[in-house]
């Protein structure tokens, strides 16, 4: 039953103020509040306040909660961008073909993310976050069915077992004993059917549903219907999921030291941890041993039997939890172990705690509940792999049956009986005994269409994502499914736009984003080109900026061996000539000949230099030996060079994204300058007014970065 336990357990916060009492009902309803025209469009407050808010990362931050001025410059980046977008609209940007399929195309994918999160998705979601607070211990009979081939009158003979079960709960009859004696999964069985505890996405969702809807102490009234067979499950125990920090220390049998004096042993270690540190420190001191200062570090750094955890004072190296196990791996620990742990309060030292493994001594060192935001994006992540496919599925279906999607039976039934259904559409011939009678038939119906046996024939053969597909029953619906669901959603979508004022504020930021790229290519970064001469002249009136680091000369003696380090440094001291010893002595390839002389070099790219700089040396100065690659350097400073300004030539690598900035600046300007003739902005001071007057003046802060 391997395959069964898989699957089981398978802008700155600088601008945030809160709003004063005064203002709260000045400002309940803005979103409508008109802040500015840009030509005939109304700026809304809601459309601004949220662009502020996607912009600067702060979802619940309010535009009416920050300084007037910072609501001022945010407003006005907001007017460029609609700016730009309105002469994207003048040009004719929005009719061209490629923008219309982009504009199709983010539709599709943004609308069936957006509907099927509300259908379904996002509630499902909040459920398995909400159980993710909380564990749950369970124990369950399997009554299994064999194989996904099964007969039906196995799933029948399953089902009859597991009621029996039931039955016999009813009466008294003790669950584990049961699962011992019938559970067909003998793992589980073997342990009276108890299972690790779980919490939301740890086990199947079918059985995870019950286990979160039934109290402690009661049994499956009905059995559990799953793809491996039916299942009982008892609830025996549900806690607020807690996620711990602790160590220990194993003691266990040794060559020189048998499970007699191995108790004896981790008596002693229990002694020491439970006296008061006086004496704690004197019965360490006896061993041989000072304190750290945590003393069951010190023990579990000495003597634990366990070196991976030993090595760090006992720690795992990762929190846990009874649910999900080591943070860092999933990792579970046994039960007696386990079960140990959560019994002690924070701070608390077990006795001994005996396992397969040896005795343990066990310290709690810290305890704290998951976070809520925190727990919902690790749901959604489970909900994603786990469940998202299957529940989608099951939506579709549903829309079918609601709507009038369906297989025309009969025809179905005559395809069928037609083809071998043990091939594969890769078998390029699988449809060549159709009668040309049955081609014309509708094969699937919905509303105002049909496709016919001859169009659905078709596509296995023409498309490429068919290929493969088996011809049996599961296959034919695999392949329809994929046919009809991109209709399905189509219907479900169409009038998103209308219907949810949320989506049609997503389109539209979406379709705006795709005017504005493609406006800005053409009035900014196509003309956005290093030109020479102009880059000289902005250069000219920018020289200050262009300043070249300060430059060491230094000349080294750079040594592999530590012999030859105190020989060198010896001979300095008394005098020796830097260049002379650096002539003969250094290994730098190809610097003796140099006298070990470097040319002018910044701190930023020579070490030699920034040891120089660090060290304050002054021209003449001779270092002490340090550590430099993988040998030993003495330097001597030869000379200083001062900043100076650079040369064009010098400076045209740094000058160029300045340049550039400063043009792109230049030419959106211009580009805005002549929309605005056409598209005047008007800011409505009037409502500004009513909404600021009652901020507090507030320090401008930095502005946020430009669309």
């Amino acid at each position: 039953m391997l395959h069964f336990r898989l699957a089981l357990l398978c802008l700155s916060a600088a601008l945030l103020v809160s709003p004063l009492p005064a203002q709260q009902s000045k400002t309940a309803n803005l979103d409508n509040e008109v802040l500015a025209t840009v030509g005939g469009e109304k700026v809304l407050y809601r459309d601004v306040e949220r662009a502020f808010q996607k912009n600067l990362t702060r979802r619940d931050t309010k535009l009416s909660s920050v300084a007037r001025d910072t609501a001022l410059d945010f407003l006005h980046l907001y007017t460029n961008y609609r700016l730009k977008v309105a002469d994207a609209i003048d040009r004719g940007i929005a009719n061209d073909e490629a923008v219309q399929a982009d504009i199709a195309n983010n539709r599709k994918l943004l609308s069936e993310t957006w509907y099927l999160d509300k259908a379904f998705a996002n509630a499902r979601i909040d459920e398995l976050a909400h159980r993710r607070m909380e564990e749950v211990k369970l124990s369950l009979i399997l009554c299994a069915v064999t194989n996904a081939g099964a007969s039906k009158w196995d799933s029948v003979r399953s089902l009859n077992k597991a009621n029996a079960i039931i039955d016999a709960l009813s009466k008294g009859a003790d669950f584990a004993q049961l699962a011992r004696d019938s559970s067909d999964d003998k793992e589980t069985g073997n342990n009276g059917g108890e299972i690790p505890w779980i919490s939301g996405g740890s086990i199947i969702k079918s059985v995870e549903d019950a286990a979160y809807s039934q109290p402690i102490g009661s049994f499956s009234k009905k059995p559990i219907e799953t793809r491996f067979g039916y299942f009982i499950i008892k609830v025996t125990d549900r806690a607020p999921r807690e996620v711990v920090k602790f160590r220990h220390i194993l003691i266990r049998a040794k060559e020189h030291r048998d499970s007699a004096a191995s108790e004896l042993f981790a008596d002693s270690l229990l002694a020491i941890l439970h006296a008061k540190p006086a004496q704690q420190q004197r019965m360490l001191a006896a061993r041989g041993l000072t304190t750290t200062g945590d003393v069951f570090e010190d023990l579990a750094k000495a003597y634990s039997d366990d070196e991976a955890s030993g090595s760090k004072g006992g720690y795992l190296g990762a929190p846990y939890s009874r649910s999900s196990g080591l943070e860092s791996n999933n990792a579970r620990l046994i039960p007696a172990f386990e079960s140990a742990v959560f019994k002690l309060k924070d701070n608390d030292i077990s006795g001994k705690v005996r396992t397969i493994y040896g005795i343990h001594i066990i310290r709690r060192d810290s305890t704290r509940i998951p976070d809520a935001i925190a727990e919902r994006d690790n749901a959604k992540k489970t909900y994603k792999r786990l469940y998202f496919e299957e529940d989608k599925r099951n939506h579709y279906d549903s829309l079918k049956t609601a709507w009038g999607y369906r297989w025309d039976q009969p025809t179905y039934t005559q395809l069928m009986e037609s083809i071998d259904t043990t091939r594969n559409t890769s078998d390029a011939t699988w449809s060549a005994k159709l009668e040309p009678a049955l081609l014309d038939k509708a094969l699937f119906t919905y509303p105002g269409n049909r496709i016919t046996v001859s169009a659905f024939v078709d596509s296995l053969h023409r498309r490429k994502d068919f290929q493969g597909y088996t011809l049996n029953r599961a296959g034919m619906e695999r392949a329809m499914n994929k046919i009809i669901d991109p209709i399905l959603l189509e219907q479900a979508t169409k009038n998103l736009d209308k219907t949810d004022l949320d989506f049609a504020a997503l389109m539209r930021e979406f379709n705006d984003g795709i005017l504005l790229f493609k406006v800005e290519e053409q009035e900014v970064w196509s003309k956005l080109k290093f030109d020479t001469a102009d880059a000289q002249r902005f250069f000219d009136t920018t020289r200050s900026r262009w300043m070249t680091d300060t430059r060491y000369v230094v000349s080294e003696i750079y040594l592999l061996s530590d012999s030859a380090v105190n020989n060198i440094q010896g001979q300095l001291l008394k005098g020796a000539d830097f260049a002379a010893l650096a002539r003969e002595h250094t290994q730098r390839q190809g610097m003796r000949e140099r006298d070990g002389k470097y040319g002018p070099a910044s701190p930023k790219t020579s070490v030699l230099a920034k040891y120089a700089e660090e060290h304050h040396m002054k021209p003449g100065d001779v270092s002490s030996p340090f550590k430099a690659d993988k040998g030993t350097a003495i330097i001597r400073l030869e000379s200083i060079e001062p900043p100076r300004m650079k040369t064009f030539e010098e400076a045209t690598s740094e000058l160029a994204p300045a340049y550039q900035d400063q043009l792109q600046k230049k030419l959106t300007e211009q580009w805005l300058s002549g929309v605005r003739a056409k598209h005047p902005v008007v800011i409505n001071t009037k409502v500004i007014d009513a909404i600021w007057s009652a901020r507090p003046v507030q320090a401008k802060t930095k502005k946020p970065s430009r669309k």
